[in-house]
């Protein structure tokens, strides 16, 4: 089986099907390149090298994360592959995920948050409020990065405040957003069909994650943080406020309620953290 011979084809189904990033792809695509090394793998001896692959992945001294990745990349090219009709006979039991516990991921109060996007403002670095925009829409909506900036001006709907979003495996759906926030989006004027552009072209997500990141470094916000963190902290906060947890699944765009949980987790740390810091009683406790 020539490898090279379906890495284009690949590419392309990841792109135009999956809807991922090019950043995503090129990332899939080093994976995969390190199993296939170039050579040549005869279909009939493609189990026995992803057992021996698996095998020596585990015994290397990485992250259980990134060898669940790069299992998870191969499995899902031999799928694609089948599907294709290219190879048949896969033993996909093979894929066995170690085990994994899921970090609980960082959240930041409203009242915190608030003050961050204050102390951002302070900053001296050019196109400071196009930034700030994209934080505050991820943490008034819950989008991830790459769907906040693929956001065009077409998918905005001002008659009911809703924006649709094409996210992860190109599925659709709809969040709302406050029209304060519309009529701020408004003022950028469309000079391109992607909301969050400059010199006519889309930004990206790590030029906003490098705005945070100096801005950490001037001493202009305390922690050092990520755009993923405006994202959890718009669901810790629907979760503090009551919301259903079957709404929030729905506009982080979860698939699995599973994945939306873990916020629950996060909810009730950031409330020992208020008992701990506050309680009348906080010395004897």
């Amino acid at each position: 089986m020539k490898y090279e011979k379906y890495k284009d084809l690949y590419t392309q189904f990841l792109i135009s099907e999956k809807n991922l990033s090019r950043n995503s792809v090129n990332n899939y695509l080093v994976d995969l390149d390190q199993f296939f090394y170039a050579e040549d793998i005869k279909v009939s001896d493609l189990n026995a090298k992803i057992k021996s692959y698996i095998i020596n992945l585990r015994k290397k001294n990485l992250k259980i994360s990134s060898i669940n990745r790069k299992i998870s990349t191969l499995k899902n090219f031999l799928k694609f592959l089948q599907t294709e009709k290219i190879i048949e006979k896969i033993d996909f039991q093979e894929f066995e995920s170690l085990s994994n516990l899921k970090k609980i991921p960082k959240a930041i109060s409203k009242l915190q948050m608030e003050q961050i996007f204050m102390n951002l403002y302070n900053s001296k670095q050019t196109n400071k409020e196009l930034y700030i925009l994209v934080l505050k829409l991820i943490y008034l909506s819950g989008l991830r990065i790459s769907e906040a900036l693929n956001l065009k001006w077409s998918d905005i709907n001002h008659q009911d405040n809703s924006i649709y979003i094409y996210g992860k495996g190109s599925k659709e759906r709809k969040v709302y957003i406050i029209e304060d926030f519309l009529e701020l989006l408004k003022k950028l004027g469309k000079k391109n069909q992607f909301v969050f552009a400059l010199n006519n072209k889309k930004i990206s997500a790590r030029s906003v994650n490098k705005f945070l990141e100096n801005c950490h470094n001037d001493s202009i916000i305390k922690d050092k943080l990520s755009s993923h963190v405006f994202r959890h902290s718009f669901a810790t906060t629907m979760l503090e406020n009551n919301a259903d947890i079957r709404h929030i699944q729905k506009l982080l765009g979860h698939s699995s309620i599973s994945t939306t949980e873990i916020y629950t987790k996060v909810a009730k740390s950031m409330k020992k953290r208020v008992l701990d810091s506050y309680h009348p009683l906080k010395n004897k406790l």
